[in-house]
């Protein structure tokens, strides 16, 4: 275990023990890419053992929360409907609450667009007043210049999330953050980001919840998304380190965790140690 204090100690403990919700990201956390990492359904299952709530939260916007419900349950959990939370759906929120009515240009998945059509958004193909960009894995110049020309005659420009990669077993790939660099670099024009860390996350997971910030853990492998979303409230974090940041990174990163793990497997051993019946 590699918290900042080197040992587990009694106050952290009694830190993870207030704990009523974990907030659990799933790239480089639970799995990479279609490789489910030792010991993750373990936790989960330690989690159900000891009566703790969690529910999944992932910024990846190339797929959609039915897909991932269907990953993890060939996985090995059977995850309920209510369990999963995902970017997309933050940004629809938002859109349905502030740009009602207003014509919405899509560069994303079809798993992406099929979450707006069915939140009946108005998609459009041309003239758009919104453009929203996805993880796009089947990214097109044509829509890329398309979603340029839009912004550059006044619509406004909103990401899903903001994670410059993704990471699978062999690596990385390019994620949301990466494409909206070359929009913003063609254009002038930054998007305004949702999904983790941005405050429209924060309080669409407590909102669904009807928790409080202190109540709540973020668990997840990237300092800038899942450890983020702490900055400046009350939210714990937790840092595992099977995907995107290593201990190294720490030292250059202002963003720091409130505690920091091996793997889900070692947090797992932890709880077995808590007592949750005092």
């Amino acid at each position: 275990m590699l918290n900042k204090y080197l040992d587990i100690k009694e106050d952290e403990r009694t830190l993870l023990k207030k704990i009523k919700c974990f907030i659990l990201d799933l790239d480089g956390t639970v799995y990479l890419g279609n490789t489910l990492l030792d010991g993750s359904i373990e936790f989960l299952r330690i989690l159900d053992g000891n009566n703790i709530k969690f529910k999944f939260f992932t910024n990846n916007s190339s797929k959609n929360a039915e897909f991932y419900i269907k990953k993890i349950t060939n996985m090995g959990y059977d995850v309920k409907n209510d369990m999963m939370m995902i970017s997309n759906e933050v940004i629809i929120d938002y859109i349905k609450r502030e740009f009602q009515n207003k014509r919405v240009f899509v560069l994303g998945n079809e798993y992406l667009k099929k979450d707006f059509v069915n939140s009946n958004i108005n998609i459009v193909e041309e003239n758009a007043d919104v453009v929203v960009a996805g993880f796009d894995t089947s990214l097109a110049y044509k829509n890329v210049s398309k979603a340029c020309d839009f912004i550059r005659n006044g619509a406004t420009f909103l990401a899903v999330n903001p994670d410059f990669n993704c990471p699978i077993e062999n690596g990385f790939m390019p994620d949301c953050g990466s494409i909206c660099s070359m929009i913003t670099a063609s254009t002038g024009v930054k998007p305004t980001f949702f999904g983790k860390p941005s405050p429209y996350t924060l309080n669409y997971i407590l909102k669904n919840m009807e928790l409080k910030e202190e109540e709540v853990a973020f668990v997840g492998d990237r300092l800038y998304t899942d450890i983020a979303i702490g900055k400046g409230n009350k939210a714990v974090t937790i840092l595992v380190l099977t995907g995107e940041t290593q201990m190294k990174d720490l030292k250059e990163s202002e963003i720091q965790p409130t505690l920091i793990f091996n793997s889900l497997k070692e947090i797992g051993g932890i709880f077995n140690s808590i007592n949750f019946d005092s």
